[in-house]
């Protein structure tokens, strides 16, 4: 279990949940104020400080259907923690599972910044979502003026014209046609940070060059 965890807050590194571990044996103390004996090893969900109760069928069906395995745990978080089925409120780049919510994305959103990724958690998508995470940190705002969504369907780039991996900027559901596009040979996440700040409207915290 501690493997999987692991290997689940990894993944989400630069998400909007917080991963977190107790030692129940070198810190008891700790241990005794956040969970009980009988239920360790566990993982543990809160919200708001306060620990999520979770319906015995939806640990059944971690159990029987994702075999314990990360993507039970995204799907638990999601529906628990989640606003909506795509969990959007826990990422800081929203994803976009249809065309029909990418094209109301770029239109409800006055500056969208979209990012296009042949998988989720592949390299690109990786750093697309550290840089996103970098903006809103060094900001130090929940709202940094734009919204940001990454999409991993082909049938969404391929609509849209998209080249996979990319980054694509839309003003008022339009993309930017003169350097709009991020789509280089080799992607950093300094140069992500610094293609998409230039449409912040935000200033908030200066933004190191060195991020």
């Amino acid at each position: 279990i501690n493997a999987k965890f692991e290997q689940l807050a990894a993944e989400w590194k630069w998400s909007r949940i917080h991963f977190g571990r107790i030692d129940t044996d070198k810190d008891r103390d700790m241990a005794k104020k956040w969970v009980e004996p009988h239920m360790v090893p566990t993982n543990v969900m809160y919200k708001f400080g306060r620990p999520v109760e979770v319906k015995p069928s939806d640990f059944e069906q971690i159990r029987d259907k994702y075999q314990g395995s990360p993507e039970g745990q995204k799907w638990m978080l999601t529906k628990y923690l989640g606003e909506d089925t795509d969990g959007s409120n826990i990422h800081y780049a929203a994803p976009l599972l249809s065309a029909k919510k990418h094209s109301k994305f770029i239109k409800l959103n006055e500056i969208a910044l979209v990012g296009y990724f042949r998988r989720e958690g592949d390299m690109n998508h990786k750093m697309f979502s550290e840089a996103v995470w970098t903006l809103h940190s060094t900001i130090d705002r929940d709202d940094i003026g734009a919204a940001a969504g990454a999409v991993v369907l082909q049938s969404i780039a391929k609509k849209v014209g998209a080249q996979m991996p990319s980054i694509v900027v839309y003003l008022d559901g339009k993309a930017v046609e003169e350097d709009g596009v991020f789509a280089p040979d080799k992607w950093s996440v300094q140069a992500i940070v610094k293609f998409l700040r230039q449409y912040l409207p935000v200033v908030g915290n200066p933004i190191r060059d060195d991020l």
